[in-house]
């Protein structure tokens, strides 16, 4: 397991670059060859893939998905979905004025929390696709939970202040145990600042050390070791 705390191009929202699992990354941007050499070996070795969508470089912001298939919005262009195609990930377009799905779903292979602005078509086509239960719901008052959850195997993070009953309701749906956490020195919009796996994480650099020892636990990365 490694922990890298980084910046890319001086940002530390390193999550909105990066949608990673443990058989590629996809990345956004443009990092220098020894950040990029950090972040790949922090992250298990996986392929990299420099990869836009919409022709900007936030694969993080626009990509969702569990084992089953990627959620790629419709404003990806076409040379965009060729381009996985190619590479042989699995993904589907889903049609949406919602296009930031990286925000508006989080998923696993047991469910899927999605956003409110979410109507019932949508949320039965996300079912379909994904091949999971998905409830919409708030988090903390926000219709974006896959921005304030972030996942790693049965373990996660959610927004500081997600209520008791909105973190039973999202344990029960993804089948995880939840901790409360910030990242980058008390953001509490989560996906923006990590890029994980199950080898290990990336984080943005304004994290301070308690929040890293609290993240590094609740994602279960420290009883890997």
């Amino acid at each position: 397991m490694g922990i890298l705390k980084a910046n890319f191009n001086g940002t530390p929202t390193v999550g909105l670059y990066g949608y990673a699992t443990d058989s590629f990354l996809l990345l956004g941007e443009h990092l220098q060859e020894k950040v990029l050499k950090e972040v790949t070996e922090v992250l298990g070795n996986v392929p990299v893939h420099t990869f836009r969508v919409a022709g900007t470089g936030m694969p993080g912001i626009f990509l969702a998905g569990n084992s089953t298939t990627i959620l790629v919005p419709s404003i990806a262009f076409d040379y965009e979905l060729e381009q996985l195609t190619k590479l042989g990930i699995n993904h589907t377009v889903f049609k949406t004025r919602h296009t930031c799905l990286g925000n508006t779903i989080v998923c696993n292979d047991h469910g899927a929390v999605i956003s409110t602005d979410f109507d019932e078509t949508e949320r039965k086509q996300i079912e379909k696709v994904l091949g999971v239960p998905a409830v919409r719901m708030d988090i903390a008052k926000l219709n974006t939970p896959g921005a304030l959850i972030v996942l790693n195997g049965e373990r996660g993070i959610i927004h500081r202040d997600a209520t008791t009953e909105e973190v039973a309701e999202v344990e029960r749906i993804l089948k995880v145990k939840l901790e409360p956490a910030t990242i980058n020195l008390g953001t509490p919009y989560l996906r923006a600042g990590i890029i994980n796996n199950s080898h290990g994480f990336v984080i943005g650099d304004q994290s301070g050390g308690p929040e890293i020892v609290h993240i590094d636990a609740a994602l279960g990365y420290l009883e890997d070791e």
